[in-house]
């Protein structure tokens, strides 16, 4: 049985594997790091109950559907076309894609505007099917 850490680990990967500007700061959950100054990302993963989708060989196959979350900063009154970019960049990098065993489905965006500390607040949401299996 495949793990949300795995899974979690696996898009993290993906992302920064694929992330094609470095000057934004891509940051995962729960890191001990100041809040950068300029344009970055703040990228959760949250997976949902898993259903039952047939058996195969002794095994019980699962689909378990999740959600991956890129928030996408700016600093506020600088306009939301960096942002805007930054939204469909992280889309692409997953919406349609196939990755250890998980399906990456259709994306939708977001915006949710100054978020009262000093930037522009944009997001990302692609949601996805990890499908595993478990011996019975």
């Amino acid at each position: 049985m495949a793990t949300h850490a795995a899974v979690q680990l696996a898009i993290e990967t993906r992302m920064g594997a694929l992330w094609p500007d470095q000057d934004v700061d891509v940051r995962y959950e729960n890191e001990a790091r100041k809040r950068p100054t300029s344009n970055h990302i703040q990228l959760f993963v949250r997976s949902f109950r898993s259903v039952e989708s047939g058996y195969s060989g002794g095994k019980i196959l699962y689909r378990r559907p999740g959600v991956i979350r890129a928030h996408c900063f700016v600093p506020a009154h600088e306009g939301t076309q960096e942002a805007r970019v930054m939204v469909d960049t992280a889309i692409g990098i997953f919406e349609g894609q196939q990755f250890g065993g998980i399906t990456c489905n259709e994306g939708e965006v977001e915006e949710l505007g100054d978020d009262g500390e000093g930037f522009w607040q944009v997001n990302a949401k692609i949601y996805f099917d990890h499908d595993f299996e478990v011996a019975y």
